[in-house]
């Protein structure tokens, strides 16, 4: 089974992932979902996007538009419309994408990514990736998900 994910996703994801579940909000079916699919099938592969990813398409701030946006075609959101916010993910998601060594259109397996991340992403440098408020839930997660492989 393989997931999408945009850049700044994963730290999020394995912080809620430590905490059991994405508390309700906009975007928490996509996080819960995939979470869900993590327990069932430890093995699953990420592939990295630019645009809307598996956490997107289920974000309840996603309105049909034909016209698309910076995130891909027929949908828009509101982070969309904000050229500063748009700037800083692009910046961010090169970060991390850098920081592990891949790209957009790389596919790893989630426990080389969980790997990867204890390695070369300790600490969230970014509010974007989750900051220093959310620290200790991607500790948390990291932990508890690579117990998912002993």
């Amino acid at each position: 089974m393989r997931i999408q994910l945009r850049p700044y996703h994963p730290t999020y994801l394995i912080g809620y992932y430590g905490m059991g579940g994405h508390p309700e909000s906009y975007n928490s079916k996509g996080f819960n979902d995939l979470i869900e699919k993590i327990k069932s099938n430890p093995d699953i592969e990420i592939q990295f996007v630019k645009g809307f990813d598996d956490i997107c398409r289920k974000c309840s701030r996603l309105v049909p538009d034909d016209r698309g946006s910076v995130w891909g075609p027929r949908h828009r959101c509101q982070s969309s419309e904000n050229e500063q916010l748009v700037r800083d993910i692009h910046r961010v998601n090169r970060q991390v994408l850098d920081l592990l060594g891949l790209d957009y259109g790389s596919i790893i397996a989630l426990k080389d990514l969980v790997d990867l991340l204890k390695q070369r992403i300790p600490y969230l440098f970014s509010d974007l990736i989750g900051g220093a408020d959310f620290q200790g839930q991607y500790e948390d997660g990291l932990e508890k998900i690579s117990n998912l492989w002993k």
